[in-house]
């Protein structure tokens, strides 16, 4: 009989430990999955910047190609005789810079969309790390508490054990 106790009470001992460190465990894989999501939080903040940085070159690049357009189209009428800077010549460079100023706007809406885009998913995975750690914490607290009842059976099987030999005696 004191045998069975005090196997039963280990057994019950070696349970509870088992079930803190898988707590423990639960709360370092909980902690490691939000690392990775802020890791991908802070590269989509950079990927975003990178858009917005990329989609201000390529609109200083299509000023200086429409600048140069427009150049080349102000030189090709003057050296037909015609004066670049009224009537028809006036009113179709004007239209093409409107165009061009058109095509400026999309450029930048698209590249503060698609930035936007990406900062969002970078916010969805903080979220989502918070949330993984909450998980591990809650996993942790539940193995806890399973492993302080392992340690309450263990000291009930003594408790029991002695008793029982108590009436014995």
């Amino acid at each position: 009989m004191i045998a069975g106790t005090a196997i039963s009470a280990y057994g019950s001992m070696q349970q509870a430990q088992g079930l803190k460190a898988a707590g423990r465990q639960a709360l370092q894989t909980a902690e490691y999955n939000k690392s990775i999501r802020d890791r991908n939080a802070r590269v989509a903040e950079q990927e975003a910047d990178l858009r917005e940085r990329v989609a201000g070159r390529e609109e200083r690049e299509f000023r200086e190609d429409v600048a140069a357009l427009q150049a080349t189209a102000g030189t090709a009428y003057r050296k037909s005789g015609v004066m670049a800077g009224t009537g028809t010549p006036l009113a179709v460079m004007m239209r093409s810079a409107n165009e061009a100023e058109e095509d400026i706007q999309t450029l930048k809406l698209t590249a503060s969309t698609e930035a936007g885009r990406m900062r969002e998913q970078g916010v969805n995975q903080r979220l989502a790390g918070q949330l993984a750690l909450l998980e591990g914490r809650q996993q942790k607290t539940a193995f806890d508490i399973r492993a302080r009842s392992a340690m309450f059976d263990a000291i009930g099987s003594v408790v029991k054990g002695g008793y029982q030999m108590s009436q014995i005696v």
